[in-house]
């Protein structure tokens, strides 16, 4: 396999034969901006012999705002309800969720699966949105937090 000359590292993608597979090497080049907020990936397009670069916007790219205990599972294919995974900063599981609906009968309770609430099922043993104030607390299902005696900001179910 053959390297452009100024770029030694970079493999040509070609199957082991030395037939070329991929028209386009994409990330011949990544840089930041100073501030961190743009992302330019530069490639190279080999039938047409010349060089080209996109230009991101790395909040669109990425959830910088997302905040989470194992990031490997935004995106991963699997809606996860739970919250962080289930916000706005963090995509709705990076998209593996559906946009939240509006509950009937809830003017703020908003979540991926409506028929969740009120069927009978404290959905996941009290997870939020489900289980909040706004939805009702499961729309009766999950038993409503009680104070915790000699401390006041300490609820349990």
């Amino acid at each position: 396999t053959k390297n452009p000359p100024h770029r030694p590292y970079t493999l040509l993608p070609m199957n082991s034969k030395g037939i070329i597979v991929g028209e386009i090497i994409l990330g011949y080049e990544l840089e930041f901006s100073i501030d961190g907020s743009t992302l330019a990936v530069g490639g190279y397009d080999l039938v047409r012999d010349f060089g080209f670069v996109k230009v991101y916007d790395v909040r669109e790219l990425f959830y910088v705002d997302c905040t989470v205990e194992k990031p490997e599972k935004i995106g991963n294919g699997f809606c996860d309800v739970n919250e962080p995974y289930y916000s706005e900063e963090c995509g709705y599981d990076g998209g593996d969720c559906g946009f939240p609906v509006l509950v009937e009968g809830y003017d703020n309770c908003m979540v991926p699966e409506p028929t969740f609430i009120g069927n009978g099922f404290c959905y996941v043993d009290g997870v939020l949105p489900f289980s909040s104030e706004q939805c009702g607390f499961d729309g009766g299902d999950c038993p409503i937090p009680s104070p915790v005696e000699g401390y006041p900001n300490c609820l349990v179910s």
